[in-house]
């Protein structure tokens, strides 16, 4: 409870209230959905079908961008900037253009691989739902009311969770037939957050400005490199799933137990991505007046580190205790040793994704989305090769194995390109600072680990943890470590 306690503390003192409201509100509610529903749903239903529903969904959110196309940031800076607050009037049909466009190619693909229509369809239906409540959020966000935008942004998550825990004690979601009431009961949630979002922005739309069909065209024109980034990144990160599906000896049901390992990532990463949805404005508006960034990106660098060393040697010392916690037991569905050793290299993957957050969040606030969409491209073709040796030869473990590297490279060069642009630089004592940082949570850990090998040496291990990260992050250092 100290290391959470102390980590929100981090956060409030960084980013002043706002952040800090949006992220207790998701690690309150999220992790619920990530760690208990879903965790219910799969040992219910088993890895095979479980990894048949994970297929659908990885492929879904490949073509996700087709749901934005970046029209949420430019709604959120339109609505910002106007004197009324009015949405641009065309947006809207611009979006179910978008959104039609999505549904085809998303139903043409699953098709062809031969997909289960009617979860193919509930898959489709629920990322359009969510899409267009992101529409209305961005219209939140640009008025600044962003504790509204933070409860739309759970609301469909509480619906659900509240109907699934009904359904899961009540009948247990099994079978096919469990399936289709977990997906509806997502649509269900997705329901509410979308009426939610609209009521609480209603006005602005429908007070709508005009927007002309040649604005429209060079709106779209003009956000092309950043569906590109989008797209790109995507698949890089979600290609994984769709590989196994058919290179991996035991096919869906290797989807499903790379799932298991999986699901601990996209839990961490609600962090590091809330974070960047806070600094993209900032770093445009320091970027805009030549104001140095070195110091905000050092911050958050120390921010992200705190919270993902301690990520990556529970990955590695602490593996088997944690995923029997949720997978090991009567009426659950085990884990193996290769569950664990993609658990430890997914969780490493944890620290790159979280720095692209950073890194990347600044480089596109450059104007840099040409240069990412092409480095992006490359790490597609990368990610591809990887897997197409790795998952032959290792499995679920080789998948975790391409997306590590492919991470690890994609962040690398975006360290490069911030250091040439900006005043940010890995001075000595940065570089020093960050080795000891590294060696303190790996000493902590692997010390704790060989004495107390379960979930009481983890819990002790964190606790070290945070105790010596407060002589770290205390406000009393950080200028002293900024002008390092």
């Amino acid at each position: 409870m100290g290391y959470f306690f102390f980590f929100f503390v981090v956060l409030k003192r960084a980013f002043l209230g706002n952040l800090f409201f949006l992220q207790a509100l998701n690690w309150l509610i999220k992790p619920v959905w990530i760690f208990f529903i879903e965790v219910a749903v799969q040992n219910n239903l088993g890895d095979a079908l479980y990894g048949k529903y994970y297929g659908i969904f990885g492929l879904a959110l490949l073509f996700n961008i087709l749901l934005d196309f970046g029209l949420n940031n430019y709604t959120a800076a339109k609505v910002a900037s106007a004197a009324e607050q009015a949405v641009p009037k065309g947006l809207f049909g611009m979006r179910m253009w978008l959104a039609l466009s999505y549904v085809l190619i998303t139903a043409i693909f699953g098709l062809v691989q031969h997909m289960d229509i009617r979860f193919l369809g509930l898959v489709i239906l629920n990322q359009v739902l969510a899409g267009f409540t992101l529409y209305f959020r961005a219209i939140l966000q640009g008025r600044h009311l962003f504790k509204t935008d933070s409860i739309a942004s759970v609301a469909d998550r509480l619906a659900a969770v509240a109907l699934l825990s009904w359904l899961i004690v009540g009948s247990g979601l099994s079978g096919e037939e469990g399936l289709f009431c977990f997906l509806l009961a997502q649509t269900a949630g997705y329901a509410v957050s979308l009426f939610f979002s609209w009521f609480y922005s209603r006005k602005q739309v429908d007070s709508a400005t005009m927007i002309s069909q040649a604005e429209s065209f060079s709106l779209l024109s003009s956000m092309r490199w950043f569906a590109v980034l989008s797209l790109c990144m995507a698949v890089f990160t979600r290609l994984d799933t769709q590989m196994l599906r058919y290179l991996a000896p035991g096919g869906e049901a290797e989807v499903g137990q790379y799932a298991r390992s999986f699901r601990f990532l996209d839990a961490a990463l609600i962090f590091s991505s809330l974070i960047s949805s806070q600094l993209l404005p900032l770093f445009s508006r320091m970027i805009s007046r030549n104001e140095p960034t070195d110091g905000l990106l050092w911050l958050n660098v120390r921010i992200v580190l705190f919270v993902a060393l301690p990520l990556l040697f529970t990955a590695i010392f602490f593996a088997p205790p944690l995923l029997g916690l949720f997978y090991a037991g009567p009426g659950k569905a085990g884990f193996t040793a290769s569950d664990a050793t993609a658990f430890g290299r997914l969780m490493a993957c944890f620290l790159p994704m979280a720095m692209v957050h950073i890194f990347g969040t600044w480089l596109t606030a450059a104007g840099e989305l040409k240069k990412l969409g092409l480095l992006a491209m490359i790490c597609v073709l990368v990610n591809a090769g990887l897997n197409s040796w790795l998952i032959p030869l290792q499995g679920l473990s080789g998948a975790a194995m391409a997306g590590l590297i492919t991470q690890t490279l994609f962040v690398i060069i975006c360290i490069y390109w911030v250091i040439q642009r900006s005043s940010f630089s890995l001075k000595l004592f940065r570089l020093f600072y960050l080795l000891f940082c590294a060696y303190a949570t790996y000493a902590i850990f692997s010390v704790v680990s060989q004495n107390l090998p379960d979930l009481n040496g983890l819990l002790l291990a964190c606790g070290l943890w945070a105790f010596t990260g407060m002589f770290l992050f205390v406000p009393e250092w950080k200028k002293w470590l900024a002008r390092g």
